[in-house]
């Protein structure tokens, strides 16, 4: 390495053309180790940096493949193909296939499941998560409701939602109408009830109106338009009448004691 006591210049020295080629051959010898240097470090950059994308391309490109391949089939779904007949209560696990839905995917405490196929738009189900495996692609899992015919028979086309937010929200609103239902079961016991009330008061008790009357109801004749005049024009149940108040009877009893008194025809 050139050293600046091999270019020191010393008093009286002579200035021949061997001082300064001496001099020259020390720095033209040292600018070629500095070019050779240089070359090699432009070689170890070339290296570095050839290996720095061989390991972009192995580390970062599968990583860009799966992100990619999250955001054409959406971020926070995946899918699973596992026969199951989801009810109520159910404890099971589904099996997430596919490496990149798996390995991105991170299931909320709670999840929505539904089924990829047109005439399933109102087939879904909510479940509660137990544990997810990454590794295997394995979620554990709890239903905690359904909707539509999603538990009616075997299927195997599931697309599972990470909505935190929608899960509970359907939740309540599941909770809700249920409350509604068990409201309207609850009137129409009692209103049941009251029928059969009715029904016994009008078999037993007394009647609501009569004659413009209500409640236990007693009639008087009086009550009765027409009927105290209507009995007066009747006669009596024991009465008599005489001869004279009887039409042609006593004509007829005279002609019947002349025939008696003179009879045609003899004796008797």
């Amino acid at each position: 390495m050139l050293r600046f006591e091999d270019l020191r210049v010393r008093d009286q020295q002579t200035l021949d053309r061997d001082f300064f080629n001496r001099r020259f051959r020390l720095i033209a010898e040292t600018i070629t180790k500095l070019g050779a240097g240089l070359d090699s470090v432009n070689d170890a950059t070339d290296n570095l940096v050839a290996l720095g994308l061989v390991r972009v391309n192995e580390v970062l490109g599968p990583l860009l493949a799966k992100v990619q391949a999250a955001s054409e089939n959406g971020f926070l779904v995946a899918r699973s193909s596992t026969p199951l007949t989801l009810a109520v209560g159910l404890e099971t696990t589904l099996t997430i296939a596919d490496t990149a839905e798996r390995d991105l995917f991170t299931p909320t405490p709670y999840v929505l499941i539904s089924r990829d196929a047109d005439e399933a738009a109102n087939d879904w189900a909510i479940l509660r998560v137990q544990g997810y495996n990454r590794e295997n692609g394995g979620l554990a899992f709890e239903v905690v409701a359904l909707n539509g015919n999603i538990g009616a028979t075997v299927h195997n086309d599931w697309v599972v939602s990470a909505t935190t937010g929608v899960a509970p929200a359907i939740m309540e609103a599941a909770a809700q109408v249920t409350q509604l239902v068990e409201t309207a079961e609850s009137a129409s016991t009692l209103a049941q009830q009251a029928a059969a009330s009715a029904a016994q008061v009008l078999a037993t008790g007394p009647v609501t109106s009569v004659n413009g009357k209500s409640g236990v109801v007693t009639i008087a004749m009086s009550d009765i338009a027409g009927l105290v005049a209507a009995i007066a024009a009747k006669a009596d149940s024991n009465h008599g009448h005489s001869i004279a108040q009887i039409s042609n009877l006593q004509t007829t009893l005279t002609a019947l004691e002349g025939l008696a008194a003179n009879p045609d025809g003899g004796s008797y």
